[in-house]
């Protein structure tokens, strides 16, 4: 320990220490490291080495060392040294209040040389000699910045500064390893069976308690393209570059969200916020809306149409070989009748949440081209 501070202390005061070589971008940086300590406050879950040390100028001296990784530095007590990999500016929701904690900044900088001997020639820091990126990933050494000096490019189903992370391959996932609540968008999640990324909106905040995954969504001005896909047809639509009125999850996905899902919801206008007038909600456990089962009476928590509704109670739910899966309002056959008053019965009966060959404007999924139909999976 004594060593370590005796060279980093004769580096500070007696001479510029070349952190990018030579053989680099001829910068320097004199070591003029300036500290800000904030009083009871830490960097939670940026910890990458701990020390005892005598003094916090003796962290400091060990932040300096440690140049490739060490962003700020913190005091637990008076002689726990914490080297943080991040600081305040780069995270600012994790400095966080916590009594005892002192958190210091490093200002490091590089001052370029008079000369220019080493012009154009490639970086070397030597930062990526230990191999920081973990996971198959590939470290770039980078001397723009003193802050900066090297780059992790992750291999796939990984992310994270050092590829330490494992790609989200689920809304649910996400959402478990996140520090704080998400928000509902769209996010890239990892397929693991194709060594694939896709998109799609995970809502995590409509409805209290549940995860939702989006696996479709289409305007009615597109209906045409879905309306003879059923869902266990693989009919894959913009799934690398979402889009609410054209958009459809692979089979093999929509397979492996249903594996670890306990329901299913449809809805319409989901872009306006989550209205239940015109939404169904059900358990997966009732039914696998990926497989056809014909026109069976399924039972339903909650199912809403142009106004009436029904809890807990049958309604018809229909899929076929070249039908998409819908309900049908202008049937009486299950427990779920009151929404076949105001319905459309010419055409076959009026079609609600797919499929689509005969539509009331009245309701929210058919209002218009534009209006949208959704489906989901979620857990809890």
């Amino acid at each position: 320990m004594r060593l370590i501070q005796f060279l980093v202390v004769y580096i500070l005061h007696n001479s510029k220490t070349t952190l990018a070589n030579c053989q680099a971008r001829c910068e320097e940086t004199n070591g003029r490291d300036t500290d800000t300590r904030l009083t009871n406050r830490a960097l939670v879950g940026h910890s990458f080495k701990n020390f005892t040390v005598n003094k916090p100028y003796d962290c400091h001296l060990l932040c300096f060392v440690e140049k490739c990784r060490c962003q700020a530095y913190q005091m637990k007590g008076k002689h726990s040294c914490e080297l943080l990999d991040e600081d305040r500016f780069a995270a600012p929701d994790d400095l966080k209040e916590e009594k005892g904690y002192e958190y210091y900044e490093m200002n490091r900088e590089y001052e370029k040389t008079t000369h220019s001997a080493c012009a154009n020639q490639p970086c070397s820091n030597r930062c990526c000699e230990d191999s920081p990126c973990s996971n198959g990933g590939t470290c770039t050494e980078l001397c723009h910045h003193a802050k900066q000096k090297f780059n992790c490019t992750c291999a796939k189903g990984f992310f994270g500064k050092l590829c330490e992370k494992k790609s989200p391959t689920s809304c649910k996932q996400l959402q478990l390893e996140a520090k704080k609540p998400r928000n509902s968008t769209v996010y890239t999640l990892y397929d693991p069976g194709k060594k694939s990324f896709y998109e799609t909106f995970c809502d995590v905040t409509s409805e209290t308690g549940f995860v939702w995954t989006l696996l479709e969504s289409f305007s009615l001005a597109n209906n045409i393209h879905f309306k003879a896909q059923p869902f266990d047809k693989d009919y894959t639509v913009n799934q690398n570059s979402f889009k609410w009125n054209k958009f459809r999850l692979s089979l093999p996905i929509m397979n492996s969200t249903l594996s670890h899902s306990t329901h299913f919801r449809a809805t319409c206008n989901f872009t306006d916020g989550l209205l239940t007038k015109d939404y169904l909600r059900g358990k997966t456990t009732e039914r696998n809306i990926l497989l056809l089962n014909g026109r069976p009476c399924v039972t339903l928590e909650y199912i809403n149409i142009r106004g009436y509704d029904c809890y807990d109670c049958t309604v018809l739910m229909a899929q076929g070989i070249n039908v998409h899966l819908h309900t049908d309002s202008s049937l009486e056959s299950c427990q779920f009748k009151s929404a076949s008053n105001d319905s459309v019965k010419s055409g076959g009966g009026e079609d609600n949440f797919g499929y689509y060959g005969t539509i009331n404007p009245s309701h929210r999924c058919t209002s218009g081209e534009n209006a949208t139909t959704q489906w989901w999976l979620g857990e809890q």
